[in-house]
Protein backbone atom coordinates (compact mmCIF):
# COMPACT_ATOMS: atom_id res chain seq x y z
CA UNK A 1 0.00 0.00 0.00
CA UNK A 2 0.86 3.41 -0.66
CA UNK A 3 0.51 4.37 3.02
CA UNK A 4 3.38 1.80 3.74
CA UNK A 5 5.97 3.46 1.22
CA UNK A 6 8.39 5.59 3.56
CA UNK A 7 8.65 7.87 0.05
CA UNK A 8 5.36 8.59 0.82
CA UNK A 9 5.85 10.26 4.06
CA UNK A 10 5.38 14.44 3.83
CA UNK A 11 9.00 14.58 5.52
CA UNK A 12 10.18 12.92 2.36
CA UNK A 13 8.71 14.64 -0.28
CA UNK A 14 10.93 16.88 -2.48
CA UNK A 15 9.63 20.08 -1.08
CA UNK A 16 10.31 18.95 2.60
CA UNK A 17 13.88 18.11 1.13
CA UNK A 18 13.82 21.24 -0.54
CA UNK A 19 13.58 22.97 2.81
CA UNK A 20 15.91 20.72 4.92
CA UNK A 21 18.70 21.88 2.76
CA UNK A 22 17.85 25.34 2.75
CA UNK A 23 17.99 24.93 6.72
CA UNK A 24 22.01 24.03 6.66
CA UNK A 25 23.13 26.72 4.86
CA UNK A 26 25.54 27.25 7.71
CA UNK A 27 27.58 24.11 6.87
CA UNK A 28 27.76 25.36 3.51
CA UNK A 29 29.16 29.02 4.93
CA UNK A 30 31.20 27.45 7.39
CA UNK A 31 32.79 25.45 4.18
CA UNK A 32 33.69 28.34 2.14
CA UNK A 33 35.15 30.51 4.94
CA UNK A 34 37.52 28.04 6.52
CA UNK A 35 38.44 27.16 2.48
CA UNK A 36 39.42 30.53 1.98
CA UNK A 37 36.93 33.58 1.62
CA UNK A 38 33.26 34.19 2.09
CA UNK A 39 32.03 37.31 0.98
CA UNK A 40 28.92 39.32 2.81
CA UNK A 41 27.38 42.38 3.59
CA UNK A 42 24.83 43.82 5.54
CA UNK A 43 21.51 44.68 4.96
CA UNK A 44 20.56 47.49 7.07
CA UNK A 45 18.46 50.05 5.38
CA UNK A 46 16.65 48.54 2.68
CA UNK A 47 14.59 45.76 4.09
CA UNK A 48 13.26 43.77 1.58
CA UNK A 49 13.05 40.58 0.12
CA UNK A 50 14.02 41.80 -3.66
CA UNK A 51 16.55 43.00 -2.37
CA UNK A 52 18.12 39.86 -0.65
CA UNK A 53 17.39 38.10 -4.16
CA UNK A 54 19.74 40.82 -5.67
CA UNK A 55 22.66 40.12 -3.26
CA UNK A 56 22.35 36.76 -4.15
CA UNK A 57 22.14 36.97 -7.95
CA UNK A 58 25.49 39.61 -7.30
CA UNK A 59 27.32 36.63 -6.12
CA UNK A 60 27.57 37.16 -2.55
CA UNK A 61 28.47 34.36 -0.03
CA UNK A 62 26.07 35.42 2.56
CA UNK A 63 24.46 38.43 3.81
CA UNK A 64 23.77 39.68 7.38
CA UNK A 65 20.43 41.18 8.53
CA UNK A 66 21.14 43.61 11.17
CA UNK A 67 18.75 43.63 13.98
CA UNK A 68 20.73 45.63 15.94
CA UNK A 69 21.42 49.23 13.65
CA UNK A 70 17.88 48.80 11.87
CA UNK A 71 14.02 49.03 11.48
CA UNK A 72 13.71 45.07 10.81
CA UNK A 73 11.17 43.26 13.00
CA UNK A 74 10.17 40.00 13.59
CA UNK A 75 7.61 40.14 11.07
CA UNK A 76 9.56 41.18 8.35
CA UNK A 77 12.55 39.28 9.77
CA UNK A 78 11.03 35.79 8.31
CA UNK A 79 10.04 37.03 4.90
CA UNK A 80 13.80 38.03 4.46
CA UNK A 81 15.47 34.58 6.11
CA UNK A 82 12.71 32.87 3.33
CA UNK A 83 14.25 35.06 0.27
CA UNK A 84 17.74 34.20 1.62
CA UNK A 85 16.80 30.45 1.66
CA UNK A 86 14.59 30.41 -1.45
CA UNK A 87 17.90 31.59 -3.32
CA UNK A 88 20.66 29.39 -1.22
CA UNK A 89 22.16 32.55 0.65
CA UNK A 90 22.69 31.91 4.24
CA UNK A 91 21.18 34.22 5.91
CA UNK A 92 23.13 35.04 9.42
CA UNK A 93 20.75 38.08 11.49
CA UNK A 94 22.95 40.46 13.96
CA UNK A 95 21.09 39.91 17.06
CA UNK A 96 20.46 43.65 19.30
CA UNK A 97 21.80 41.32 22.04
CA UNK A 98 22.93 37.80 22.54
CA UNK A 99 20.01 36.76 25.05
CA UNK A 100 19.00 33.14 24.60
CA UNK A 101 15.96 33.85 23.83
CA UNK A 102 16.77 36.28 21.29
CA UNK A 103 18.94 33.49 19.16
CA UNK A 104 17.01 30.44 19.87
CA UNK A 105 13.76 32.65 18.42
CA UNK A 106 16.33 34.15 15.71
CA UNK A 107 17.68 31.06 14.64
CA UNK A 108 13.91 29.14 15.06
CA UNK A 109 12.86 31.33 12.08
CA UNK A 110 15.58 29.40 9.95
CA UNK A 111 18.19 31.69 10.02
CA UNK A 112 21.50 29.91 9.16
CA UNK A 113 23.46 31.51 11.99
CA UNK A 114 23.79 34.71 14.40
CA UNK A 115 26.09 37.42 14.54
CA UNK A 116 26.54 38.27 18.47
CA UNK A 117 27.76 42.12 19.35
CA UNK A 118 29.91 43.37 22.06
CA UNK A 119 31.45 40.37 22.99
CA UNK A 120 33.89 41.13 25.37
CA UNK A 121 34.84 37.74 27.34
CA UNK A 122 34.85 33.64 26.78
CA UNK A 123 32.46 33.82 29.51
CA UNK A 124 29.99 35.57 27.37
CA UNK A 125 30.85 33.46 24.28
CA UNK A 126 30.23 30.41 25.73
CA UNK A 127 26.37 31.93 26.77
CA UNK A 128 26.58 32.57 23.26
CA UNK A 129 27.64 29.16 22.13
CA UNK A 130 25.01 27.35 24.68
CA UNK A 131 21.92 29.44 23.04
CA UNK A 132 22.63 29.00 19.91
CA UNK A 133 23.18 24.65 19.99
CA UNK A 134 20.77 21.78 21.33
CA UNK A 135 22.37 19.55 24.15
CA UNK A 136 24.43 18.03 24.51
CA UNK A 137 26.09 21.03 23.03
CA UNK A 138 24.46 23.68 24.32
CA UNK A 139 20.97 24.28 26.00
CA UNK A 140 18.51 25.76 23.04
CA UNK A 141 15.28 24.74 23.28
CA UNK A 142 13.24 22.52 20.89
CA UNK A 143 9.97 23.13 19.67
CA UNK A 144 8.97 20.10 16.73
CA UNK A 145 8.44 22.70 13.55
CA UNK A 146 7.08 21.49 10.79
CA UNK A 147 10.25 23.12 9.16
CA UNK A 148 12.15 20.30 10.87
CA UNK A 149 10.08 17.45 9.51
CA UNK A 150 12.68 16.58 6.85
CA UNK A 151 15.63 16.80 8.83
CA UNK A 152 16.77 12.67 10.21
CA UNK A 153 18.54 14.23 13.45
CA UNK A 154 16.92 17.74 13.52
CA UNK A 155 18.88 18.45 16.76
CA UNK A 156 22.26 16.73 15.31
CA UNK A 157 21.84 18.78 12.14
CA UNK A 158 20.53 22.06 13.04
CA UNK A 159 22.81 22.34 16.14
CA UNK A 160 25.98 21.58 13.46
CA UNK A 161 24.60 23.96 10.62
CA UNK A 162 24.35 26.87 13.01
CA UNK A 163 26.84 29.90 11.86
CA UNK A 164 27.93 31.70 15.28
CA UNK A 165 30.04 34.66 14.96
CA UNK A 166 30.87 36.54 18.02
CA UNK A 167 31.66 40.42 17.53
CA UNK A 168 34.63 41.97 19.00
CA UNK A 169 33.94 45.79 19.26
CA UNK A 170 36.44 46.92 21.87
CA UNK A 171 40.07 47.29 22.06
CA UNK A 172 39.85 44.68 25.59
CA UNK A 173 37.64 42.16 23.16
CA UNK A 174 40.92 42.18 20.67
CA UNK A 175 43.40 41.51 23.61
CA UNK A 176 41.21 38.38 24.43
CA UNK A 177 40.44 37.68 20.91
CA UNK A 178 42.19 34.05 21.22
CA UNK A 179 40.79 33.16 24.77
CA UNK A 180 37.39 33.81 23.00
CA UNK A 181 37.78 31.82 19.80
CA UNK A 182 39.35 29.15 21.97
CA UNK A 183 35.90 28.41 23.37
CA UNK A 184 34.16 25.14 21.98
CA UNK A 185 31.65 26.11 18.68
CA UNK A 186 32.67 29.63 17.97
CA UNK A 187 33.08 29.73 14.19
CA UNK A 188 34.32 33.60 13.88
CA UNK A 189 34.97 36.42 15.70
CA UNK A 190 34.70 39.20 13.69
CA UNK A 191 36.24 42.86 14.28
CA UNK A 192 33.43 46.07 14.26
CA UNK A 193 35.69 48.42 13.44
CA UNK A 194 33.54 51.52 13.71
CA UNK A 195 32.74 50.54 17.71
CA UNK A 196 36.14 49.69 17.58
CA UNK A 197 37.90 53.53 16.82
CA UNK A 198 35.39 54.74 19.27
CA UNK A 199 37.07 52.41 22.12
CA UNK A 200 40.33 53.58 21.16
CA UNK A 201 39.15 57.34 20.91
CA UNK A 202 39.88 57.20 16.88
CA UNK A 203 37.29 58.60 14.64
CA UNK A 204 35.02 55.87 13.14
CA UNK A 205 35.53 54.90 10.04
CA UNK A 206 39.60 56.54 10.12
CA UNK A 207 42.27 54.47 8.75
CA UNK A 208 43.91 54.83 12.15
CA UNK A 209 41.86 52.03 13.37
CA UNK A 210 42.20 49.41 10.40
CA UNK A 211 46.13 50.31 11.47
CA UNK A 212 45.33 49.60 14.94
CA UNK A 213 43.70 46.11 13.27
CA UNK A 214 46.66 45.10 11.75
CA UNK A 215 48.95 45.08 14.76
CA UNK A 216 46.83 42.48 16.53
CA UNK A 217 47.75 38.58 15.64
CA UNK A 218 44.14 37.24 16.30
CA UNK A 219 45.87 33.83 16.91
CA UNK A 220 42.46 32.11 16.76
CA UNK A 221 42.23 28.25 17.19
CA UNK A 222 42.22 25.62 13.71
CA UNK A 223 38.89 26.23 12.22
CA UNK A 224 37.84 29.21 13.94
CA UNK A 225 37.86 32.01 11.41
CA UNK A 226 38.49 35.49 11.25
CA UNK A 227 35.92 38.20 10.18
CA UNK A 228 35.97 41.93 9.64
CA UNK A 229 33.60 44.77 8.35
CA UNK A 230 35.07 46.52 4.94
CA UNK A 231 34.30 49.80 3.53
CA UNK A 232 36.36 49.82 0.36
CA UNK A 233 36.01 46.23 -1.86
CA UNK A 234 39.75 47.09 -3.08
CA UNK A 235 40.96 46.29 0.76
CA UNK A 236 39.81 43.15 0.72
CA UNK A 237 42.41 41.23 -0.98
CA UNK A 238 45.04 43.15 2.10
CA UNK A 239 42.67 41.89 4.88
CA UNK A 240 42.40 38.70 3.34
CA UNK A 241 46.25 38.25 3.41
CA UNK A 242 46.20 38.97 6.97
CA UNK A 243 44.00 36.03 7.53
CA UNK A 244 40.81 37.60 7.50
CA UNK A 245 38.59 35.07 5.66
CA UNK A 246 35.12 36.28 6.43
CA UNK A 247 34.54 39.59 5.13
CA UNK A 248 31.40 41.73 5.02
CA UNK A 249 31.89 44.46 2.38
CA UNK A 250 30.00 47.68 2.84
CA UNK A 251 26.06 47.61 3.23
CA UNK A 252 22.49 48.06 1.03
CA UNK A 253 22.43 51.31 1.20
CA UNK A 254 25.82 52.44 0.89
CA UNK A 255 26.33 50.29 -2.19
CA UNK A 256 23.02 51.43 -3.94
CA UNK A 257 23.93 55.34 -3.30
CA UNK A 258 27.86 53.89 -5.03
CA UNK A 259 26.35 51.89 -7.91
CA UNK A 260 23.83 54.88 -8.77
CA UNK A 261 26.42 57.65 -8.59
CA UNK A 262 27.95 55.61 -11.05
CA UNK A 263 25.02 55.36 -13.24
CA UNK A 264 24.67 58.95 -13.02
CA UNK A 265 28.07 60.30 -13.44
CA UNK A 266 28.57 57.49 -16.60
CA UNK A 267 25.15 59.05 -18.05
CA UNK A 268 25.88 62.99 -17.56
CA UNK A 269 29.65 62.66 -18.68
CA UNK A 270 28.78 62.61 -22.68
CA UNK A 271 26.04 65.71 -21.90
CA UNK A 272 29.63 67.58 -20.37
CA UNK A 273 31.61 66.45 -23.07
CA UNK A 274 29.55 67.99 -25.44
CA UNK A 275 28.86 71.51 -23.73
CA UNK A 276 32.71 71.77 -23.18
CA UNK A 277 33.46 71.35 -26.63
CA UNK A 278 30.31 73.85 -28.26
CA UNK A 279 31.51 76.69 -25.93
CA UNK A 280 35.36 75.61 -26.66
CA UNK A 281 34.27 75.86 -30.60
CA UNK A 282 32.37 79.34 -29.68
Amino acid sequence: MAGDNNTDRPSNSPGARTVSKSLLLGNALREKARAGLALGTFLIELPAAGVVEALAIAGFDFVVLDLEHSTIGFARLESLILAGRACNLPVIVRVWEPSAGLIGKVLDIGASGVMAPHVESPEQARAIIDAARFPPEGGRGFSPLKKFDGLDEPLRELSQAAYVIVQLEGKSALDQAAAIAAVEGVDAVFIGPYDLALSLNLPPGGKGTYDAIGDYSLNLSDGVTAGIYIDNPEDSSRWLRKGFGLQCISFDSRMLVAGARQVVATARGPVFDRKERLENDQ
